[in-house]
């Protein structure tokens, strides 16, 4: 599996990883979250979820599933450069655009804009 196929997959298994953490976490504390925190939850949930991932690992659940990883194509081992990266990539996935963006190319939005890329183990 590669190209889109692989990044739908990829996409399809994190939002399914990411709904199921947020929802249980959500219903653990239902009685201690005011309903009109559960949206900024989910926000900062999502944030978390591939900041972090794809920071520390250098992936996400998904891509551990489909053998593949974030890639930098800058030429750098520079650490903080790779965390704006990371960062960058992150917060430009909730610019609704992003998603659209894989009908006209093989690389997102967020990967034009971080200088990122998957590629397989």
């Amino acid at each position: 599996m590669t190209g889109k196929k692989l990044r739908l997959v990829n996409f399809l298994l994190d939002t399914i990883i990411y709904l199921i953490l947020t929802l249980s976490f959500i219903l653990l504390f239902k009685d201690n979250i005011p309903r009109e925190d559960v949206k900024w939850i989910s926000v900062l949930a999502y944030f978390f979820y591939y900041f972090l991932f794809e920071l520390l690992v250098g992936r996400t659940p998904a891509k551990f599933i489909t053998r593949s990883k974030v890639a930098s194509l800058a030429n750098t081992e520079n650490r903080f450069f790779y965390l704006l990266q990371i960062f960058g990539r992150t917060i430009m996935r909730f610019i609704p655009v992003d998603i659209l963006s894989y009908l006209f190319s093989f690389r997102g939005l967020h990967d034009y804009i971080s200088k990122t890329t998957i590629t397989r183990l």
